[in-house]
């Protein structure tokens, strides 16, 4: 699939802590907390230069961090981290995608000083922003954008259009602008409909046109007892013609908080733990039989590599259930 000294694009998961409660993310049911078997830890320094060796960093071109479940705020080794980066490549292209709403000006005054380019999450104007970014405010994300632009950061303004904000486009470019920001972009992640509960498990508000349902009670019950098996998440799919996988086009791998290892983010998602009673349960499962040395805390990373050629043997196999990875279709399978 790809051999260590052509990689010249990491997607990193930084953290898997954040002081959001999106109701799309992972992290959480629909905005009330729920750990459905991630790990919670940061990325440290010192795991980031084992990892990092400064050899590998050379042969880099763009380091992501966006993490599958956590938030660079939440990690107070961040900038340090983003500095190191920095320290063995000054030409790095560093894209921090971050919800912004936390940490001391200090923080974003340091992350300021390097070149990485930061992109707020801000889903609207201080009256809609919250509706999707749970836990955040819109004031506290403005004033900590302003540090970073004020100390000399590149800011980008990423908002993710949904039913209530899209009146606010225009206005949320406009204020991007008038505070220095400078890109603005939009980000159609699929996100627009969906129940929103609070960390008692009321429900604040849905999500677009939802109409499905509501009960906490009822859908937390399903959510804990339910076993995702793989004839549920299969049962639509047609095997596809071949794979565009990302990894090969962009010459990329993803690592999470812990060091582990996978082809992308889509793989990511804590293989051995995270998923129960929902479709990552079932893929999941699919990956764990070809994991092996897929932590770089614990091996290099030549090795964490090495199971990738699993995954790729796996896209000429034509049943799911003879071992066909679900999730490489899902997300990059192609017909012609």
């Amino acid at each position: 699939m790809i051999d260590y000294q052509d990689i010249r694009d990491v997607h990193l998961e930084i953290s898997s802590l954040c002081n959001a409660s999106c109701s799309w993310c992972p992290r959480t049911f629909w905005g009330y907390p729920y750990n459905a078997g991630y790990p919670e830890t940061n990325l440290s320094l010192t795991q980031a230069q084992h990892i990092f060796r400064p050899e590998f960093l050379q042969q880099l071109t763009s380091i992501r961090i966006n993490g599958n479940f956590g938030d660079i705020v939440m990690n107070p080794d961040g900038p340090a981290i983003v500095e190191y980066f920095f320290s063995h490549n000054p030409e790095l292209e560093v894209t921090i995608s971050t919800n912004g709403g936390a940490r001391n000006k200090d923080f974003w005054i340091r992350l300021a000083s390097t070149p990485a380019k930061v992109l707020f999450c801000l889903d609207g104007l201080e009256d809609t922003h919250h509706l999707y970014r749970q836990n955040t405010q819109w004031s506290t994300v403005i004033k900590n954008a302003k540090e970073f632009i004020k100390a000399g950061g590149y800011a980008v303004w990423s908002m993710i259009p949904f039913n209530h904000n899209r009146h606010q486009i225009d206005a949320c470019k406009k204020t991007s602008q008038d505070l220095g920001f400078k890109e603005f972009e939009l980000k159609n992640d699929g996100r627009d409909t969906a129940p929103v509960f609070d960390h008692q498990g009321n429900l604040i508000h849905v999500l677009g046109d939802y109409r499905g349902q509501t009960d906490f009670t009822i859908l937390f019950q399903q959510k804990i007892s339910d076993e995702v098996l793989l004839e549920d998440i299969v049962q639509d799919c047609v095997p596809n013609s071949c794979v565009n996988c990302e990894t090969v086009a962009l010459k990329s791998i993803y690592i999470a908080a812990t060091g582990d290892v996978s082809p992308c983010c889509f793989t990511g998602f804590y293989p051995r733990t995270y998923g129960h009673g929902q479709y990552h349960q079932a893929a999941n499962a699919q990956l764990v039989p070809l994991m092996a040395k897929h932590n770089a805390l614990e091996y290099p990373l030549q090795n964490c590599i090495e199971w990738f050629k699993s995954v790729e043997k796996a896209w000429k196999i034509q049943d799911y259930k003879q071992g066909r990875l679900v999730i490489c279709d899902n997300n990059c399978g192609q017909n012609p």
